[in-house]
């Protein structure tokens, strides 16, 4: 060592073989991923939801939106099996002893499938992951068969039976949201998707919503891909399977809340796209009701889009779909039923000790 204390460096200027021997042996990457493999977990970095998809909004832990797409993707995967019968294919995984005599025929696979590389829009896959360009926030766009209420609520409730932390599927991922229809974040956009969402359940007030007369179109974004048909379609379709009007009539009444959220969107304010929605929906015969609603229309802005969905109102016993706190509140019962009772007539009250002379 020199006179400062600093360790000598290896002739050359190299680190020594001590220095070279502490040094982290694995690499960054892990293990060696098939093309399938990178691309069912890849997020989609960029990209951006258009009108006409459908899917389901993720909050997730900050700096953590890899981690979350990854939870989420599994998840998912499980859960289109268990309500669709949908069985995703199968990882090319191959175990450690396996896969030096595998690799080549790995490669040879991955240099086909680049010759033969497809647009990715024509992607088989039923969920595609997207990262947004903020914080904590991914959209996973889904297909038909996929309903997003119906997978993000099977999902919450079977989240609520576990009793320990061990059985927790999700770590990085806080919220779902459902979007049934997404259309363009304008006066206009918003008015045209409310209309869609809120007809199948409430009876509409025929009053005619206004708009800015002169609303310019939203300009669309360099790289955009074109609205999914599919997924349009997935939407119209989803909103028809609701009861119909002479249904609605003869039914009780609904009552209801409109729950917005606002995310690097700047020209509709939350009073706005609040009135505006409630001002399509039949004062007379559904009343708001903040506490204990029926129905919840769900409304979430992001950049030039625009979805809702309606869900039932254990929204707020399902705690807003909120993850963490399910899987909190599950533990936390379990704990308090699993401690042991009380004897009848025990006194739990500590006896103090007396002083001895």
């Amino acid at each position: 060592m020199t006179e400062n204390g600093k360790r000598k460096d290896a002739p050359g200027g190299g680190a020594s073989a001590e220095q070279q021997s502490k040094k982290k042996k694995t690499g960054n990457a892990g293990k060696w991923k098939t093309t399938h493999q990178q691309a069912r977990m890849a997020v989609a970095q960029n990209a951006i939801p258009q009108p006409g998809d459908v899917g389901i909004w993720v909050t997730c832990a900050r700096r953590q939106e890899n981690k979350a797409a990854r939870e989420v993707t599994l998840l998912f995967e499980q859960y289109a099996e268990k309500l669709y019968g949908i069985k995703c294919e199968e990882d090319d995984a191959t175990s450690e002893d396996e896969e030096a005599e595998d690799i080549e025929a790995a490669i040879k696979k991955e240099v086909e499938a680049l010759n033969s590389k497809k647009d990715p829009s024509e992607s088989n896959s039923i969920f595609t992951v997207m990262k947004m360009n903020v914080d904590c926030l991914l959209f996973v766009k889904t297909k038909a068969p996929v309903e997003p209420i119906e997978l993000v609520r099977s999902i919450c409730l079977d989240a609520r039976d576990i009793k320990e932390h061990g059985q927790m599927k999700l770590r990085y991922v806080n919220r779902f949201t459902p979007a049934t229809i997404m259309g363009k974040a304008t006066e206009q956009g918003l008015v045209e998707v409310a209309k869609k969402i809120v007809a199948p359940f409430f009876e509409l007030s025929g009053k005619v919503v206004e708009t800015s007369v002169s609303e310019p179109e939203a300009a669309p974004v360099e790289g955009a891909p074109e609205p999914d048909a599919n997924a349009s379609a997935a939407a119209a379709e989803l909103v028809a399977s609701h009861p119909s009007d002479e249904e609605k009539k003869g039914a009780k009444p609904f009552t209801y809340a409109i729950r917005p959220t606002i995310r690097n969107h700047s020209k509709l304010k939350r009073d706005f796209v609040i009135n505006q929605i409630a001002g399509l929906i039949n004062a007379d015969r559904h009343k708001v009701n903040l506490s204990t609603p029926d129905k919840v229309v769900l409304v979430d802005l992001y950049q030039a889009v625009c979805s809702m969905t309606v869900v039932d109102g254990d929204w707020d016993q399902l705690k807003k779909y909120n993850m963490t706190e399910i899987y909190n509140q599950a533990i936390k019962n379990n704990t308090s039923s699993s401690a042991p009772p009380k004897a009848e007539g025990e006194d739990t009250r500590s006896t103090p000790l007396k002083r001895e002379d």
